[in-house]
């Protein structure tokens, strides 16, 4: 009879997670940037308008993805 151990190895704890996030302005195109963006791996997390965030455009959908490690 095998043993299965449910821990994660200790190399595995210690990975951090980086993310960069892109604004882009609602326009005409918008559905189709989005798209493209989608395919790209972003995701939306939000919008705002100019009221909550100074330096984004009225409208902005704000957008997030996780960095993968090169090499």
């Amino acid at each position: 009879m095998a043993t299965v151990s449910h821990e994660p190895p200790p190399a595995a704890t210690d990975v951090r997670r980086r993310y960069e996030y892109k604004v882009v302005d609602t326009g005409k195109h918008v559905e189709e940037q989005l798209n493209e963006l989608g395919a790209q791996g972003w995701k939306v997390v939000g919008v705002t308008t100019k009221k909550q965030l100074f330096i984004a455009p009225p409208q902005a959908i704000i957008l997030m993805r996780e960095l993968r490690p090169t090499g």
